[in-house]
């Protein structure tokens, strides 16, 4: 390769390499008033049965590329939440319900196939009476629950609503020390979490209290 060439690839993987790091920086200033991770708009469909599937502890990710595979519809609620790892902060996504997974399937059939598959423990159900002749004791038995798709809907839609997650570590009350900037070694007690990643924080500054809006990454839990 002549010279012109490789010139050409080094700036290539210049320009690469620096459309990498700003989409970096930019994910990183996200604001944590974004729709929550992982709970994007959903269509829940009507037309399917909808239940409520419980997955094996530490199996949650292969049951659910299983039931994918066995083209069962999967909804599972995720939420964010905000963690601060040597200064600087990490959106982290989890399940909204621990081992839980509502599934929508065409019939019993197709609940009995998601049932079998690897990492689903069982599917949800309740007591209901048991038909029979008329003057036999009534008995109950364990069927699977269902859910009302609309309502299911309702939940996906809340979800996929913008809201102010919470950061793992840091409290409304809680004694904090500003990291970086002008006030640095300043302590503060945190006021309110808002949105942008941001907190209000009072610190006594030459012997006044006073307010100040800080950036979540500036500061750090006592």
């Amino acid at each position: 390769m002549n010279r012109a060439g490789k010139k050409q690839r080094e700036r290539a993987r210049k320009q690469r390499r620096a459309e990498r790091k700003a989409a970096g920086v930019s994910a990183a200033k996200a604001s944590v008033a974004a729709p929550v991770l992982g709970a994007t708009a959903v269509k829940i469909d009507p037309a399917l049965s909808w239940h409520i599937a419980r997955t094996l502890p530490r199996m949650g990710e292969r049951a659910l590329k299983a039931l994918k595979e066995a083209q069962v519809d999967w909804y599972q609620p995720r939420t964010s939440e905000v963690v601060v790892r040597r200064g600087r902060r990490v959106v982290r996504s989890t399940p909204l319900l621990m081992r839980t997974v509502f599934i929508g399937v065409r019939d019993v059939d197709h609940l009995a196939q998601a049932r079998s598959q690897p990492g689903v423990a069982e599917i949800v159900s309740h007591p209901e009476p048991e038909g029979g002749p008329e003057g036999n004791i009534a008995s109950l038995v364990m069927r699977p629950a269902r859910l009302d798709p609309d309502e299911l809907q309702r939940l996906a839609d809340r979800l996929a609503e913008a809201e102010i997650v919470q950061p793992t570590g840091i409290s409304v009350g809680q004694s904090v020390l500003v990291r970086e900037g002008p006030f640095a070694s300043f302590p503060g007690v945190v006021e309110a979490i808002l949105p942008n990643d941001t907190l209000r924080v009072a610190m006594s500054i030459f012997g006044r209290t006073s307010k100040l809006t800080l950036e979540i990454e500036k500061i750090s839990a006592i």
